[in-house]
């Protein structure tokens, strides 16, 4: 009889145990699910009072130094006068948990406790030795078993990460916020001075063109670092319009031959050091797109400006045209520094810098414009490369059929 009671018993606790581990997984679940802050805080104190089955809880959180219940259970229950108990602090110091008496917060004379609760269970949530709060759980048990004072500090530590996380991303949010903010309004009043000083350059450039003086090749430098300065606000310009949905296309019939042929004169000015090489492969009926001329200029001269930047001088770049199959493909091939697997999953996010960003120039906005206005035409992009080994871009484009004559 000894015997089967003890098996009996081993299998009880395990019973519980797996009970336990049901609630904990079931718990972290509501805690993933959340999608805003006050969702996240009312899981994580519901699901601390179903964890002990109490009759109530409370949470509280410092904000900005300052102690503030962000969820209760009930309404009925007021801002608990425990807090303000000088003694109360003192279960506050560790991250263990602590169970206060009927009798002793009788004894503090607490207000606001509601009927049939036997005692208080006090839950820290402490990051790295500071404390982020502490959740109340009003007990009608008189007394905390040590199951579940465990079950409580390891759900405790699960809260305190998921709190942490919901605050770097909501401080992340609010510094990308402030950032795109920012590159808007400075944009926006760069544009007009820009404007103007890029036209007096190039009446001056026009103007000098001709001559072999010290001052005609300064002007020249200044025409292409004004270009530079151009496209790089239009680029922010453009990022800014595609987060407000303002970024509009005109489409037409256009050939790519042409849009490539563009975006190269803009690169033989800017970086006539560098070597690229045009391979049209196209025959000019094969070769036409449904599209908006200028935007796939741009998107052409992102694809050579990340090319150029990745380069040296004496590297090849290569861009090639094609079509197969009623696919026009245009590739952008370098032999430069090439991009780590690390960045390349980054690289269509925006703002991107590789881990060779002294080398580089602009603000890496390049790729995320390419992506978006090859999405809106029906496209697809491609990026592949090799740390010392190059980079090769791949944009493919549904070309317009045309009828056998």
């Amino acid at each position: 009889m000894f015997i089967k009671y003890v098996k009996f018993g081993k299998m009880r606790s395990i019973k519980m145990k797996l009970n336990i581990l049901e609630k904990l997984n079931t718990s972290a679940l509501a805690l993933l699910k959340a999608n805003s802050t006050k969702q996240l805080e009312t899981a994580i104190a519901e699901s601390t009072k179903s964890l002990v089955e109490a009759a109530h809880a409370q949470l509280y959180l410092y904000t900005k130094e300052r102690l503030k219940r962000e969820y209760s259970s009930s309404i009925a229950i007021k801002k608990s006068s425990l807090i303000k108990e000088p003694l109360f602090k003192t279960y506050l110091q560790n991250d263990s948990i602590s169970l206060i008496s009927q009798t002793k917060f009788h004894k503090w004379k607490l207000q606001n406790i509601p009927s049939g609760v036997q005692g208080i269970i006090v839950v820290p949530l402490i990051y790295k030795k500071d404390s982020l709060g502490f959740i109340l759980l009003y007990h009608t048990a008189p007394e905390l078993s040590e199951l579940e004072k465990e079950t409580l500090l390891l759900f405790s530590q699960t809260a305190v990460l998921a709190i942490t996380k919901a605050r770097l991303q909501e401080e992340s949010k609010k510094s990308l916020e402030i950032r795109d903010r920012f590159i808007s309004l400075a944009s926006h009043e760069l544009r007009t001075p820009l404007t103007s000083l890029h036209g007096y350059i190039q009446l001056l450039h026009a103007k000098m063109a001709d001559k072999k003086t010290v001052e005609a090749r300064w002007v020249k430098e200044l025409h292409i670092e004004s270009i530079r300065l151009t496209t790089l606000v239009k680029e922010l310009l453009d990022v800014n319009r595609i987060k407000q949905g303002q970024f509009a296309f005109v489409f037409s019939e256009v050939q790519m031959n042409d849009v490539v042929n563009r975006a190269l004169d803009h690169y033989r000015l800017t970086s006539a050091d560098h070597s690229v090489v045009y391979q049209n492969k196209t025959h000019e009926s094969t070769a036409k797109v449904v599209g908006d001329f200028d935007k796939l200029v741009e998107m052409v001269s992102g694809l050579l400006g990340n090319a150029i930047k990745f380069s040296k001088p004496d590297e090849k770049i290569t861009v090639t045209l094609k079509v197969h199959q009623g696919i026009l493909s245009l590739t952008v091939k370098d032999v430069g520094r090439g991009i780590s697997k690390r960045d390349l999953t980054a690289v269509f996010d925006g703002f991107y810098k590789s881990t060779h960003a002294s080398y580089m120039e602009g603000m890496g906005v390049g790729l995320l414009l390419a992506k978006h206005i090859v999405d809106n035409h029906r496209g697809k992009i491609k990026i592949t490369s090799k740390e010392n080994k190059g980079t090769k871009v791949e944009v493919n484009l549904p070309t317009i059929k045309t009828s056998p004559l």
